[in-house]
């Protein structure tokens, strides 16, 4: 049923084509078999591919993405996988709002002269981020921490650790690497899932929620 309905389309297009296009076939390779071009009056271009006198049509799909809650085979990392849907899920929301805000500081700051007034700035919106969060983070748990922190990396390209010191100066970002090292964290882990295993985990519940199947 399938193949009928292909030959139907391809017969149906070569229609259309033979009536809406130029006579111009633009040759790109000849060999064992040919490349053409045919260029439509609203400037898009179809390829086709000639193999022996048969004609092809060429389509570039968009890329699909397959998500789903596969099992691991294995009771402790299902069970880790559970966890880590719990914790994702509630804090991905701030990873998003903070890779936003970030966006839009620099933005601000790339607008702005003189030093003096970036820390002036920078200080602000210091102030109006413990305000509106202060109090979310107070009850996140160690693990949603950690979460929040790679999820934050995953959004912006950058470690936590690179957004402080850039934010605010290399020493402070020192002193909340202490901090975070004292809860067994590091604000300088990148976030890696095709080599580490929990990043591929969070990887898979950031794919399920952005496809609204969590």
């Amino acid at each position: 049923m399938r193949i009928v309905f292909l030959f139907s389309f391809l017969f149906i297009l070569s229609e259309f084509n033979s009536q809406n296009t130029n006579d111009s076939l633009i040759p790109v390779d000849s060999s064992t078999f040919q490349i053409i071009m045919q260029r439509f009056p609203n400037g898009k271009v179809m390829q086709m591919v000639v193999i022996d006198g048969d004609t092809n049509y060429l389509y570039n799909l968009p890329t699909v993405r397959i998500v789903g809650e596969k099992l691991y085979g294995d009771a402790e990392k299902d069970k880790q996988f559970r966890r880590l849907r719990f914790h994702v899920t509630k804090v991905y929301p701030y990873a998003k709002m903070a890779s936003k805000k970030f966006a839009e500081y620099n933005e601000e700051i790339s607008k702005v002269g003189s030093n003096r007034k970036k820390r002036l700035l920078l200080k602000q919106r210091e102030k109006e981020l413990k305000e509106e969060f202060a109090d979310v983070i107070k009850t996140m748990t160690v693990t949603q921490g950690r979460v929040l922190v790679k999820l934050i990396d995953r959004e912006t390209g950058e470690s936590t650790y690179d957004i402080i010191k850039e934010i605010r100066g290399g020493f402070k970002a020192f002193i909340y690497q202490g901090i975070a090292k004292f809860y067994d964290g590091d604000l300088k882990t990148r976030y890696n899932p095709k080599e580490n295993e929990e990043d591929e985990m969070i990887e898979r519940i950031v794919l399920m929620i952005e496809e609204q199947k969590l």
